[in-house]
C-alpha cells in the first residue's frame, strides 16, 4: 500500500505558478491565431490635393467637348475649369476611400444665369492616383455628363505658395486681367503683398458686370494652392452680392508665375478663369 508521506511534492512560489498560467494561456490563445500571419495593413485613402494641368484635361461624351480641363484641389474642394467652353465645375468631395470617389458639383455656364442655363448639379464617382491623375464620370445632364480626366501637375503643384508669388508690382505686374462670368472685356484686380484682393475694373459685362470686389488671397502652408475670399457687392443684380470662396494657384506658361487660376462661388453663381 502506497503511503502519502512517501510521495515526493514540489511547491512552487505562488508568483512562479501565475507566471506559468499566463504563459499557458498566451500559448494557447496563439494557436486560434489566422495561419495567413499578420492582419493586413489598413486602407491609405488617396490624396488628391495638387493642380491639375491645363493641357492635359478632358470630358468625353457629355453635351460639349472640353479640351484644356484644369483642377485645384484641396481639402475636400475640386474646382475644374475650361477656359475656351466657359465652365466651371465647383466640386464637393464626399468620400475617399482608398483610390475610389465620390463627389457632388455644381456646374456653371459663362458663371451663372446670365445668357446661359443656370447652374446644374450632378453627382461623380472614379479614381485617384495620388501624384497622378484623377479620372471620374459626371451622372447628370447636358454639361453635367461625361467621363472626365485631369492630369497632375507635379512641378507647379511641388512649388510652395507664397504672397511674393502673386502679388502685383508696379512695372512688373501691374494687375491681373481676365474674362470671367461671360464678359466680353478682360476684367482686372490687383494683390498687394498683405494678400490683399481689389478690384480695379468690372466692367466687362457679363454675370459679374459693375460687381465691386474686395478679398483677401492667403497661401496654404506646405501646398502650391492659396485659399480666397471675395466680396461682390453693387452688382448690377444684388443676387449676385456676397461672399465668394474658393481656390487659386499660378502656373508658369511664359515667365515665372505669369498666369494667376483663380476659381470662387457661392452656390448660384461661379467665377473662375486664367487671369495674366
Amino acid at each position: 500500500m502506497l503511503r502519502l508521506n512517501s510521495m515526493r511534492l514540489i511547491h512552487l512560489p505562488k508568483i512562479s505558478v501565475l507566471l506559468l498560467l499566463a504563459f499557458i494561456t498566451l500559448a494557447l490563445s496563439g494557436c486560434f491565431l489566422n495561419d495567413d500571419g499578420d492582419d493586413p495593413a489598413a486602407v491609405v485613402d488617396a490624396d488628391p490635393t495638387g493642380y491639375y494641368i491645363h493641357t492635359g484635361g478632358n470630358v468625353q461624351g457629355g453635351s460639349v467637348a472640353v479640351n484644356d480641363l484644369q483642377a485645384l484641389v484641396y481639402d475636400n474642394r475640386i474646382m475644374m475649369i475650361s477656359v475656351a467652353q466657359k465652365l466651371f465645375y465647383d466640386g464637393t468631395i464626399t468620400n475617399i476611400s482608398g483610390n475610389s470617389f465620390t463627389a457632388d458639383f455644381t456646374i456653371y455656364e459663362r458663371g451663372g444665369d446670365i445668357n446661359a442655363a443656370p447652374p446644374v448639379t450632378a453627382t461623380a464617382t472614379g479614381a485617384i492616383t495620388t501624384g497622378s491623375s484623377i479620372t471620374g464620370t459626371l451622372n447628370g445632364s447636358g454639361v453635367g455628363s461625361g467621363i472626365f480626366t485631369l492630369l497632375y501637375d507635379a512641378t507647379a503643384s511641388n512649388t510652395v505658395a507664397a504672397l511674393s508669388r502673386v502679388e502685383n508690382v508696379a512695372g512688373v505686374n501691374t494687375s491681373w486681367e481676365g474674362k470671367t462670368g461671360g464678359s466680353f472685356a478682360t476684367q482686372e484686380f490687383f494683390i498687394d503683398s498683405l494678400g490683399v484682393l481689389t478690384e480695379v475694373d468690372f466692367t466687362g459685362g457679363g454675370v459679374f458686370s459693375s460687381c465691386e470686389l474686395d478679398g483677401n488671397i492667403t497661401p496654404i502652408s506646405n501646398n502650391s494652392l492659396y485659399s480666397v475670399s471675395v466680396e461682390l457687392t453693387e452688382c448690377g443684380s444684388s443676387t449676385r452680392n456676397g461672399t465668394y470662396t474658393g481656390l487659386a494657384t499660378s502656373r508658369t506658361d511664359s515667365t515665372d508665375d505669369d498666369t494667376l487660376v483663380l476659381a470662387v462661388s457661392n452656390g448660384l453663381y461661379g467665377m473662375a478663369g486664367d487671369f495674366k
